[in-house]
């Protein structure tokens, strides 16, 4: 069960390349955080976080584009899968979880609503990439911008973040656990 709030993955591809022939990677995506950058306002209180993660790609089939799209019934065209944990004063991190109204839509349209306490999640679907010339290989960086209500309201004080990407194929890259995130509300 997801949880949709006001996320834009702001810029998805700052860098790509094409390896040569002396760099083979895996058609199996791999993925590794890279940092966190906080916003603030005047009273030092943040309002906003850039997360930033960098992506490899043996064959670049990274991202959907909207032709490609399943538009069947209860469909998910999410490739970029983060979900948040908060740390607790015990130490120990837990999934963090809110009461929200789900409609879950089948793939023959029949639609559920209910009430469920769900892991607040930031899944999202990365834009079609596909690098020019013979080698397919593709490396970059991405810029995933967490707004006011994503990263100051549903965020704990404490917390972090366990992500992965999925390419056309379906192949699913490493899951990467980042350090905590720190928020000063």
């Amino acid at each position: 069960m997801k949880i949709y709030n006001k996320v834009v993955l702001f810029a998805l591809v700052v860098f790509f390349s094409s390896c040569g022939k002396d760099k083979q990677l895996s058609n199996i995506p791999e993925v590794e955080f890279t940092s966190f950058t906080n916003f603030k306002d005047a009273s030092g209180r943040d309002t906003s976080v850039y997360f930033r993660f960098a992506f490899k790609d043996g064959d670049g089939d990274i991202g959907t584009s909207n032709e490609a799209l399943d538009t069947t019934c209860g469909a998910d065209n999410n490739n970029l899968f983060i979900a948040y944990e908060e740390k607790r004063a015990d130490g120990k991190y837990y999934p963090k979880k809110l009461w929200q109204q789900l409609t879950l839509v089948d793939s023959n349209c029949d639609t559920t609503v209910f009430f469920d306490s769900v892991q607040v999640q930031f899944n999202q679907r990365m834009q079609y990439l596909e690098p020019e010339g013979n080698g397919k290989s593709i490396e970059g960086d991405v810029n995933y911008k967490m707004d006011y209500v994503s990263a100051v309201v549903l965020l704990s004080t404490e917390g972090r973040f366990v992500f992965y990407i999925e390419d056309r194929m379906k192949n699913k890259s490493n899951i990467v656990t980042t350090p905590d995130l720190v928020i000063v509300k």
